[in-house]
């Protein structure tokens, strides 16, 4: 056995983001991560309230204008949309929490 082969070395110590840095990542990304899924809930409300408010509102007998009607029922038609944005914003919010993961995990760049 040889002198080099019996000195041990310490492993090397793993990089780490520094505390200010990961603090204001965090609260970025957990800020957008609401904020998504705000947007998520209002549009998944949209694409439920548009097509059942006239039949509600006839059905309690609420006094509602012709234009009224008539824009809920155009945008009743579009419940597709707000559905699908409702998707995005969800997974937009998931691809920024993986992201933020995926970024922690990674050695910072020196």
């Amino acid at each position: 056995m040889t002198i080099s082969q019996s000195i041990r070395t310490p492993a090397p110590r793993a990089a780490r983001h520094g505390a200010a840095t990961t603090l204001a990542i965090a609260i970025v990304a957990g800020s957008m991560v609401i904020g998504l899924i705000f947007a998520a809930i209002t549009f998944g409300a949209l694409a439920i309230a548009f097509p059942i408010a006239v039949p509600i509102a006839h059905q309690f007998h609420v006094a509602v204008s012709a234009n009224d009607v008539l824009i809920a029922e155009r945008f009743a038609s579009l419940w597709w949309v707000f559905a699908g944005a409702a998707m995005v914003s969800l997974l937009a919010a998931v691809a920024v929490t993986v992201g933020t993961v995926k970024h922690f995990e990674s050695p910072p760049a020196s």
